[in-house]
């Protein structure tokens, strides 16, 4: 819908493209036949609103594309999908609003006013817009109008013309409660003969209306309201009485739109005003603060913040933490608006037209007019930031609840190429937000570059001088230790550290075995693979920073991970299935360092056999003769010993390895992890062959080493070789 780019291809004019409100679309035959593009997030929002669900859920109003509710993420796992979103109302969308007392219903608008409450499980979408409350009355609904929901009663709503109009049923029935709040001037009203050459009253010509209205969280009765020519209103009685309290803002050309007004979460007389002038080709950003129920308003807009403002919100924590959306992107401010930064991690330059923000899990949603809708995961670690806190050479800021569930098989098709859009969910685990300093450490910028230069030099295509060192190993790591409840250490691992804020995750899980050894060697520098994730409970996290000069500097804090809401196990079945899979790490840790013995016997076997012969020489010399035939049978033995152990690595094809004691062992370690659940029986019974097996397997090795291993070691020493050492048994 609404065409607005077209391409056709200059060497076959079948093929063709065109970018509309809504994507882009692709044909190879003029037109006959299309295919939508579905996977650029290319949606134009206009409002952005979340739920209180677990996980929550995002809602918002496209361009001629409707509105939608969507997961902000999915325990599956494929991340979120296209097909996870559902439409709740047609139109141009704007304000998709959740009731509070059920997220499975809301409230939906279209342009020119048209409102509806919608319903998924019934399929209803009944047409809720406020009737004129006289018959001479026509109302002024903007095609991007102002609603509400009231924060004290789940069944009222408020709802914009030129008047303010009321609900306390869920839209069933209204009443007004103001006056005319624009400037109602018949100049601006002319949209019956809006066009050109040909008519064009599509309602976007609707103007003197009412674009925000914001209640009071703090306060009943206190409800904030701005038009599209400039007005902002405030009433203290429910609308009994209002005041125009717009004449205050200094510097505000007249007539602006005022798109969006925040009351503080703070303080009941203090909100955010944002102004917007653009359709006069005015590109200042125009955000005030705003206190004493209107009476004093100080301009926050300084040369930091680019672009015309669109959207405003304070955090409910930190008062001096604000963020700000404008045609240009996110700004955030730490100081209470006396300074702002352009956040750049992950938010594109992008019309940001709305903000919303999830409390619980302080996220910050946004909705961009182009590029979809974006999820900053926990923004918390900006509260409380100063200056001093980026002299820290370590500094923890923020820590997330590590939230357990098992995720299902996502709906429709498994494999889809890249036919689709599939957003990122959140990080699974702990998410740790810290603060590191110091002038051994890059920024991710210089790290880019410093990649981009290593590449052209590896390429040949330009002579550049090497800086830094191109070395991964040199690159400065954050060491991360987590112990549980009890003071063990259960994990460690580390992380690549950039100058600035940096963000890890400990996925909920624990150190587990090495690999089995591969022709490739495995590097464990940066930590073991995981193990079995840990039950719900509270751990403690380190971070350690090397300095260059000095000892590393150490900052620890408690974190607490939490079940699955889903669940119907409960915490001791938990921890008796963790002490289980536990146990078969034992095994499995076992089962690898047999191997791994039984390689490195082999290894040392090889190298004596190299200086049997290169010491025999030309010469028949029986005692080496009998030595290398020896080394022979004890390299067969290893052979064989290893097929018990697994399939070696070097074999073609894929034989049946189920007899292998490695196998038995993945086989009772799947039974167990495949739930959360006490062992089955099943379970119990590939626990026993397991542990049979790997005694079996450990008890031959060990006879192989005493015996057979132990005699060669013998018989190279007295030959004056030398190098096999005697081998401790393994249990």
């Amino acid at each position: 819908i609404d065409n607005h780019a077209f391409w056709i291809n200059p060497n076959d004019s079948r093929h063709m493209i065109v970018g509309s409100d809504g994507g882009i679309g692709i044909t190879h035959d003029r037109g006959e036949t299309w295919r939508f593009v579905r996977n650029l997030p290319l949606a134009q929002f206009y409002h952005i609103a979340v739920d209180n669900d677990h996980p929550y859920h995002i809602y918002g109003g496209l361009q001629d594309n409707g509105s939608w509710r969507g997961p902000s993420e999915v325990w599956e796992n494929a991340g979120i999908r296209n097909l996870h979103w559902q439409e709740v109302g047609f139109g141009d969308g704007f304000d998709t609003i959740p009731d509070p007392e059920n997220s499975r219903r809301g409230y939906v608008m279209s342009q020119g006013g048209f409102l509806s409450r919608w319903d998924p499980d019934s399929g209803e979408q009944r047409f809720i817009r406020p009737d004129p409350h006289t018959p001479d009355v026509d109302l002024r609904f903007n095609w991007n109008a102002g609603f509400a929901q009231d924060p004290f009663d789940p069944a009222t709503i408020y709802y914009g013309s030129q008047f303010l109009h009321k609900s306390e049923d869920r839209g069933e029935t209204w009443t007004v409660i103001s006056d005319d709040l624009t400037s109602n001037d018949p100049a601006m009203q002319t949209y019956r003969e809006s066009g050109g050459l040909t008519y064009d009253v599509t309602a976007a010509e609707n103007y003197t209306s009412i674009v925000s209205v914001a209640p009071s969280r703090h306060e009943p009765g206190v409800i904030w309201v701005g038009t599209d020519d400039g007005r902002v209103h405030i009433t203290r009685d429910g609308g009994e009485t209002w005041n125009r309290i717009d004449e205050r803002a200094r510097g505000v050309p007249a007539g602006s739109w005022v798109p969006m007004i925040a009351p503080s979460p703070h303080d009941p007389g203090t909100a955010f005003v944002v102004f917007d002038d653009h359709r006069r080709s005015n590109m200042q950003p125009y955000v005030y603060r705003v206190e004493n129920y209107g009476q004093r308003w100080r301009s926050l807009a300084t040369d930091e913040l680019s672009g015309y403002a669109l959207s405003v919100l304070q955090d409910h924590e930190d008062p001096n933490l604000l963020f700000v959306g404008t045609e240009f992107g996110l700004f955030v401010s730490v100081d209470a608006g006396g300074s702002w930064t352009k956040f750049t991690a992950g938010v594109p330059t992008v019309s940001v037209m709305d903000m919303a923000i999830q409390e619980r899990e302080s996220d910050l949603v946004l909705g961009t007019h182009g590029r979809s809708i974006y999820v900053i995961d926990d923004y918390s670690g900006l509260r409380n930031l100063s200056a001093e806190d980026f002299e820290s050479r370590l500094k923890i800021l923020s820590v997330t609840t590590g939230q357990h569930y098992t995720a299902n098989q996502t709906p429709s098709t498994r494999f889809t190429a890249s036919a689709e859009f599939r957003a990122e969910n959140e990080p699974y685990g702990v998410m740790l937000t810290f603060i590191a300093s110091g002038q051994d450490l890059l920024h991710p910028d210089e790290e880019a570059e410093r990649d981009r230069r290593i590449l052209i030099r590896e390429s040949g295509e330009e002579d550049v001088e090497e800086e830094n060192g191109d070395e991964e190993d040199d690159d400065p790591k954050v060491t991360i230790t987590v112990k549980n409840a009890g003071g063990d250490v259960i994990r460690t691992f580390r992380k690549r550290v950039y100058q600035g804020i940096n963000r890890v995750t400990w996925d909920m899980r624990r150190d587990g075995a090495r690999a089995l050894p591969d022709p490739e060697k495995q590097d464990y520098k940066d930590g073991l693979p995981t193990g079995p994730e840990v039950p719900p409970d509270g751990y403690t996290i380190t971070l350690a920073l090397d300095h260059p000069d000095s000892q590393a500097t150490v900052a620890s804090i408690d974190v607490q991970t939490v079940a699955d809401p889903r669940s119907v196990h409960s915490q001791a079945d938990v921890e008796q299935n963790y002490a289980m899979q536990v146990e078969l790490l034992g095994l499995q840790k076992s089962v690898v360092s047999a191997v791994e013995s039984i390689v490195r016997a082999r290894e040392d076997v090889a190298t004596v056999t190299k200086l049997i012969n290169a010491r025999q020489g030309a010469n028949e010399n029986e005692n080496l003769i009998a030595l290398k035939k020896q080394a022979k049978s004890v390299k067969k033995s290893l052979d064989e010993l290893e097929k018990r152990f697994r399939t070696p690595p070097e074999t073609k094809g894929y034989p049946f390895d189920d007899d292998k004691i490695s196998s038995k062992v993945t086989m009772a370690q799947g039974y167990v992890a495949s739930s959360k659940d006490v062992p089955s029986t099943a379970a119990k019974t590939y626990i026993v062959i397991a542990r049979g097996a790997v005694d079996e397997g450990l008890s031959a090795l060990n006879d192989l080493f005493a015996g057979e291993l132990e005699e060669f070691r013998k018989a190279v020493d007295t030959a004056g070789i030398g190098l096999l050492s005697s081998i401790q048994p393994l249990k």
